[in-house]
């Protein structure tokens, strides 16, 4: 691409993303339109399909907000954070992140923001072969020595508010609960159920036994650190349920 071309693009850009008036002298004034009227026209159209995306992948922290200030934020976090990737699928993926940061006193809008992320996110993560009853009964006794993971779907997410509660009466069209901070921090689990995101609240021994698989473990390993923890006949018992929900859930891998 000749260089010319090249800086003439660039400055283009710059003047749809940003503010830069430099690029007024790049458009023809035919005497109708002007050239910074012009120009306005391809920002407001850049702003507007960047919120339309925010707003697809937001839809209930959309629905919490309103149209009026989500449409704010929205064009807020669109001006701190233009796009730098081809597919707009990833385009917003901070979004959580720039609530907290300018949202502090209201905690529950960053995180039902980041339950809406993970749930877009199962939704079109990657096929895997999952860990289920019919592998572990083809694969014996040696599946239990070998590293698991989550599933490339899966996610743990650690939430303070009742964000769980208004996800679902959002989804259900209902008036939400008023939010509610917890005395501690609460574990919730998205992953895909068939073709399906799906999220559920964990205990927290639950929780701190699927991080384990964050990090690799086996099933061995795991089950040392929950006897070590629960002792031997609870963690028989807790180790059991897990295991069966798991597998039928499909959230647990073998590592490669």
């Amino acid at each position: 691409m000749p260089e010319a071309l090249r800086e003439m693009q660039r400055r283009f850009l710059a003047g749809i993303v940003g503010d830069d008036a430099d690029a007024e002298e790049l458009i023809v004034d035919d005497g109708r339109v002007g050239a910074r009227r012009r120009l306005d026209i391809y920002r407001n159209n850049y702003r507007a399909s960047l919120t339309g995306v925010l707003a697809d992948h937001y839809e209930r922290l959309h629905a919490y907000l309103g149209d009026e200030q989500f449409d704010n934020i929205a064009q807020a976090y669109v001006k701190a954070h233009p796009s730098t990737t081809r597919n707009l699928r990833y385009y917003g993926e901070a979004l959580p992140a720039f609530l907290a940061k300018h949202f502090p006193d209201d905690g529950e809008l960053a995180e039902l923001a980041a339950l809406d992320w993970a749930l877009r996110h199962a939704f079109d993560a990657r096929d895997t072969a999952t860990l289920n009853a019919a592998a572990v009964g083809a694969l014996g006794d040696a599946w239990i020595e070998q590293p698991l993971l989550l599933h490339p779907s899966a996610h743990l997410l650690r939430v303070r508010f009742n964000v769980a509660a208004l996800w679902s009466a959002l989804d259900a069209e209902q008036e939400p609960p008023e939010p509610v901070a917890f005395a501690s921090p609460v574990a919730l689990l998205v992953w895909r159920s068939g073709q399906q995101p799906s999220f559920r609240s964990l205990p927290e021994a639950e929780a701190d036994a699927l991080a384990q698989f964050e990090a690799g473990s086996s099933f061995t390993d795991l089950s040392a650190h929950v006897i070590a923890a629960m002792g031997e006949a609870g963690a028989m018992e807790a180790l059991a349920a897990w295991l069966g929900r798991w597998l039928a859930d499909g959230v647990l891998i073998l590592a490669d």
